[in-house]
């Protein structure tokens, strides 16, 4: 999974990743952004988490590695769901949901922290 390629380029204990260019040069990198550019993907799935690093950059011009591993992780979660037959509607429906005790938690925990507008 593109997750699992960048994971290990995230964090205090990164590690880096060595790659050969399109031009056959060798290129030493930690930038999840770098490394997805460099990878030849033909899976639909695969090229969406490409794009979303891709708008992160854009966006925000940084975090394309953190977007990419929340990314995979919630369609591993997912997968299990799926595999049991449920439709994606549902699976969808209770992301948001998850999404949305989350931020109560949140907000209603540390919302006089957040320095976010």
């Amino acid at each position: 999974a593109v997750s699992d390629i960048i994971r290990t380029t995230l964090g205090p204990r990164s590690m880096l990743k060595m790659l050969l260019d399109a031009s056959g040069g060798i290129v030493v990198t930690n930038d999840g952004n770098a490394i997805l550019r460099e990878l030849d993907i033909a899976h639909p799935a695969a090229k969406s988490m490409i794009e979303l690093s891709r708008t992160q950059d854009e966006e925000v011009g940084d975090g394309t590695t953190s977007v990419i591993v929340l990314a995979g992780e919630m369609l591993h979660v997912a997968e299990t769901f799926i595999e049991k037959n449920y439709h994606p509607t549902v699976i969808c429906r209770g992301s948001y949901l998850m999404l949305s005790l989350y931020n109560y938690i949140y907000y209603s925990s540390f919302g006089d922290l957040c320095i976010c507008s």
